[in-house]
């Protein structure tokens, strides 16, 4: 049946057009339906302190069996790195991606605006976005620490409404929600 998941989604980090220079960052943990805990903190847009900050959600979160991402890139270029996150903890990640993203672009933007854009791309490279079918509805997802089938019968049991499982639907819900005008 259902686990433990803590999912993880970015607030917006624009005002009136205007990049600010942190967004928020949500972990959001339930257990079965039932919400059991939020984290809040902010990461800096275009940075790389994404990971640790996720990291830092999961050894507060006690005991989980599984994290769920919504994509790899956070406020920004702030890439969250699965596979590190599944090497560190050992809890299988699933990362559920709006669209397979195309390479070749993301790696020219990568160049155009970072110097150290090589370990960008190398981070975006390690999860390997699929196509997985739950009936009706298809998701791009990347997964670490599971098989295509043990993840596509856990998304299942762990989606009720559109293509996001519940956990990372709320975390959405939450960091959308918050103004980014709370981090000034």
């Amino acid at each position: 049946m259902y686990r433990k998941a803590l999912a993880i989604e970015d607030g917006c980090f624009t005002v009136e057009k205007r990049l600010l220079d942190e967004a928020i960052l949500i972990g959001v943990v339930m257990d079965g339906f039932t919400l059991k805990d939020i984290f809040i903190d902010t990461v800096k847009v275009d940075g790389l302190d994404a990971t640790d900050k996720a990291l830092t959600f999961i050894s507060e979160a006690d005991i989980l069996d599984l994290i769920l991402l919504h994509g790899v890139p956070y406020a920004g270029f702030n890439l969250i790195d699965a596979r590190r996150i599944y090497e560190k903890t050992s809890y299988p990640v699933i990362c559920i991606l709006d669209r397979k993203p195309d390479i070749h672009r993301v790696e020219r933007a990568l160049r155009l605006k970072f110097s150290d854009w090589q370990e960008r791309l190398q981070i975006i490279r390690k999860s390997t976005p699929v196509e997985l079918s739950l009936g009706c509805i298809k998701l791009i997802v990347a997964v670490q620490g599971l098989t295509l089938d043990e993840a596509s019968k856990l998304l299942r049991e762990i989606t009720l409404l559109g293509k996001l499982p519940e956990p990372l639907r709320v975390a959405k819900l939450i960091a959308k929600g918050l103004p980014p005008l709370l981090l000034s």
